[in-house]
């Protein structure tokens, strides 16, 4: 297993650091899902791509942009779909970084806020994307004071906008441990590469972490701050709501290729996650492409 600890080398003439991957190059494209976390804040940006992205307890599929911002030490993951033309931006800082109690200060309360919630990961309005890619790649192509000035105009500007979304919910635990960085990786990777076809039992997964079933309970409600079933059903629903947007398959098809062996169980699971049916999800899908 790779290790999920990331180290960023900042430059000594920045206080942050980014970087660029365009048209497939540097992207890695590989069915392992690896968690990654560090000690910086991260802002990413994506345009030109679709996939699924995991933050915390979460798992979401994005279509041609996305925009998300974490804290340090949450687990983060993007699995990008093939034939993408993607331009992705990084943006990586330590609150340490700008001297203490910089981000205490009364003009920068909003930002601060913003901050806080990154400890849980923040997800933007596609809507959004455009105008804070183009600020961030104006970042890219500053230096010095400029830059700086830039960097926290973006920042401002992300925390006043108020289509943001807190993504992993109220009292997600943050790995803290390379032991947990690793059993946090494998329960990821094992329910990733699997749920679709596997009947993924609560016996099998603890096993394979080396954990008595209840343990395994316990520790993962610690900390993802759902149940086992409830994190592989979302991650199921998830899947098939991609197949929904993206292939003509009739309904009974998806479920099965998400992983459920009961059309019932499956529509059941659905609406509970989403609040509406397969059949509503897709025709309203197609009233938003009409």
């Amino acid at each position: 297993m790779k290790t999920l600890v990331e180290k960023w080398s900042r430059p000594s003439r920045h206080s942050f650091t980014t970087n660029r991957y365009m048209a497939d190059k540097n992207l890695d494209r590989s069915s392992e899902v690896l968690m990654r976390l560090h000690d910086e804040y991260e802002v990413t940006v994506m345009m030109g791509c679709s996939g699924k992205r995991f933050i915390g307890n979460t798992i979401e599929n994005f279509s041609q942009q996305d925009l998300f911002l974490i804290g340090p030490h949450v687990p983060h993951c993007v699995q990008l779909n093939e034939h993408n033309r993607e331009d992705v931006i990084t943006l990586h800082f330590l609150k340490e970084g700008f001297g203490p109690g910089f981000f205490e200060l009364p003009e920068n309360e909003s930002i601060a806020r913003l901050l806080q919630e990154a400890q849980r990961g923040v997800s933007f309005a596609p809507s959004e994307v455009p105008a804070f890619h183009q600020k961030i790649v104006e970042i890219t192509d500053l230096q010095g004071f400029e830059r700086m000035i830039a960097f926290f105009q973006l920042l401002q500007h992300m925390s006043l906008t108020p289509q943001r979304t807190t993504l992993s919910s109220r009292g997600f635990t943050l790995v803290k441990n390379e032991r947990d960085y690793e059993v946090v990786n494998n329960i990821y990777e094992y329910i990733i590469t699997r749920f679709a076809h596997d009947i993924i039992t609560l016996d099998e997964i603890a096993a394979h972490v080396s954990m008595a079933p209840a343990t395994f309970c316990r520790y993962f409600k610690e900390h993802f701050h759902k149940t086992f079933t409830s994190f592989l059903n979302e991650v199921r629903v998830g899947h098939a709501c991609k197949l929904l947007q993206e292939t003509n398959m009739n309904i009974a098809e998806i479920a099965f290729a998400s992983g459920y062996n009961h059309l019932t169980h499956f529509n059941r699971q659905f609406k509970r996650i989403l609040g509406y049916s397969p059949k509503q999800y897709r025709q309203q899908l197609d009233r938003q492409n009409a």
